[in-house]
């Protein structure tokens, strides 16, 4: 049993009753406000015009005809409401029971893909800070969806392609020209491509070296392709390291470069399909009629190809190879427009997947006043003034060891470890304290909160609730989930038996946020628990309550482990 069957089991009961399917009631069901009214609650407002009473009575009614049965020891009506009330033998089963299991919160396959593209930054340059929100919204995206039971395939839209390459070939033999044996890796591009752009500042001619050089790799020059294939091999493995670090991980790096054999046929479709119109000497796709009054731009003036005319390839190609149900797009807000015309055009091709597409868009990121000296985490990489990634990374480490030392937590031997996993969890739980369309504020004060809602608050109350389990010397898994009997008690558990419920509203809605959300929720509940020394002590003189308060304890910890893995955060024993 689980907390859908209980769910189905109290719609089943209504249903019987009423003229109304189950699965309209199940969808009904809430949280009562106030724990003593219900661990269910089914509203019967909208049954008020049709049944003609008034919702207190209907539930009053319906209350007294249903009769009492496992998993529910009452029911009864308040208010508006019929309200369900679990017996603790079903809830220590859909709580504590399945919290210890090994494959808590994960359900099974449902026969479906979902394509995630995410992070997609440009060669030549680490990422950037505002790189982390796309980065990190589609890695805890990726692994929503798999637990919840999706075949998912993760890509990394590279941009691979472009002037670009030619900008950094200009630099690259400017410097052997001089003498020197220029290096290829990550580190090494953004020196070049920050010194073509200081030179061409007094240059200009070095534009037209660079759209040369980008010509002879659209021609296929062999020995500018091999170059460029360094450059973008090399650029791979220094976004690696830093993907490594935040546990990201990709099934396929296929960036623009991928699609330039494909854009043709792509082209020659909507050409057949009647839909390319010539419009200043451009080819676009007229889109008035379903509601978007900007063309979607298939090719310039000047022949040239198009983001658009990429990203419908792209899709085209990623239907065929991999089937999929849903293609999410991980990609700021301000690619709104752009999006809207992608799927309408792929539906003007008479492509039905296209509903499957989504753009999971969201807000910008900056810095609190003073972070870095700057309000903004925005700028120009070609003028030096971004700041990386992997620089804020380092300052949140810096900042967790300062504060691990400080309150004493975690010897030398480990410090370093944990300041890793805190500073880094730090920077990752900043992205999910609130819902992903709204502008995220970022500070230390709040990132690297012991005590607050932040990542290091949960691992920390991870870590106490681990020591705790080892103090006790109990085994976990020996309890009887029928001691826990207070109504603190059954709060904890109840907020246990949601944690597959979250996991399902997270997915559907493309919200980890919902994860994050809860994982503070829960903390909040059971730190209650643990704070009420004379009613909660976990560890007491009777030996089989002491095993049943250590298996909540237990439960709590893996939900937890569990919630923070989704997010891509690390879960330390100690701190």
């Amino acid at each position: 049993m689980n907390l859908n069957d209980i769910y189905t089991a109290a719609a089943d009961l209504i249903a019987a009753k009423i003229d109304l399917p189950a699965d309209e009631i199940r969808a009904a069901l809430v949280r009562p406000p106030q724990p003593e009214m219900g661990d269910l609650g089914f509203p019967c407002f909208t049954l008020a015009k049709k049944l003609r009473a008034a919702p207190p009575k209907i539930a009053a009614d319906l209350a007294a005809q249903i009769s009492v049965a496992e998993p529910f020891i009452k029911i009864t009506a308040v208010g508006g409401y019929v309200n369900f009330t679990l017996s603790l033998a079903a809830l220590g089963e859909v709580a504590v029971a399945a919290a210890l299991a090994d494959d808590w919160g994960e359900f099974a396959d449902n026969g479906k893909t979902v394509v995630i593209d995410f992070s997609s930054p440009n060669i030549a340059k680490p990422l950037a800070v505002h790189h982390i929100r796309s980065t990190m919204l589609g890695a805890a995206l990726a692994r929503l969806y798999a637990i919840t039971g999706w075949r998912v395939v993760t890509i990394n839209h590279l941009g691979d392609w472009g002037t670009n390459f030619g900008q950094l070939m200009v630099a690259y033999t400017r410097a052997k020209n001089s003498g020197e044996t220029p290096a290829t890796d990550l580190d090494a591009q953004l020196k070049l491509y920050l010194e073509y752009h200081q030179a061409a500042e007094t240059n200009p001619a070095l534009e037209g070296e660079a759209r040369a050089w980008f010509k002879k790799l659209e021609d296929g020059d062999a020995e500018t392709v091999k170059m460029w294939k360094i450059f973008v091999d090399e650029s791979v493995k220094g976004l690696q390291k830093l993907y490594d670090r935040l546990n990201v991980k990709f099934d396929h790096y296929t960036g623009e470069s991928f699609f330039n054999d494909k854009m043709a046929a792509t082209q020659r479709r909507l050409q057949d399909a009647g839909l390319l119109v010539k419009s200043d000497g451009a080819l676009v796709v007229e889109l008035q009629d379903v509601g978007i009054d900007a063309p979607c731009l298939i090719q310039k003036t000047d022949g040239a190809t198009t983001y658009a005319t990429r990203d419908l390839a792209a899709a085209e190609y990623r239907h065929h190879e991999y089937n999929f149900d849903k293609c999410l797009y991980v990609v700021a807000n301000q690619q709104e427009l752009h999006f809207r015309q992608i799927f309408a055009v792929l539906k003007k091709m008479g492509y039905a997947w296209a509903d499957g597409g989504e753009h999971v868009k969201f807000g910008m990121l900056s810095f609190a006043a003073g972070v870095f000296g700057e309000e903004r985490a925005t700028g120009s990489t070609r003028k030096g003034q971004i700041i990386f990634l992997d620089a804020v990374l380092a300052r949140a480490v810096e900042k967790a060891r300062e504060i691990i030392g400080a309150n004493g937590r975690g010897d030398e031997g480990n410090a370093a470890i944990l300041a890793e996993q805190v500073g880094v969890g730090a920077v990752i739980f900043s992205e999910f304290m609130q819902r992903r369309q709204k502008d995220v504020i970022f500070s230390w004060d709040k990132a690297l909160n012991m005590q607050g809602d932040s990542g290091p608050y949960l691992q920390y109350t991870h870590a106490r609730l681990s020591s705790l389990i080892t103090k006790s010397g109990v085994v976990v898994g020996g309890g009887d989930a029928q001691l826990l009997t207070s109504a603190l008690s059954r709060a904890v558990l109840l907020m246990l038996a949601e944690f597959p419920r979250v996991l399902l509203g997270a997915t559907a809605e493309n919200e980890p946020s919902r994860v994050a959300e809860y994982l503070l929720e829960l903390c909040a509940v059971f730190n209650r628990l643990y704070a009420d020394k004379k009613e909660h002590q976990i560890i007491t003189d009777d030996a089989a309550l002491t095993a049943s308060r250590i298996d909540l304890v237990a439960a709590v910890r893996n939900t937890l482990r569990r919630g923070l893995a989704v997010l891509g955060i690390a879960a330390p024993e100690k701190m």
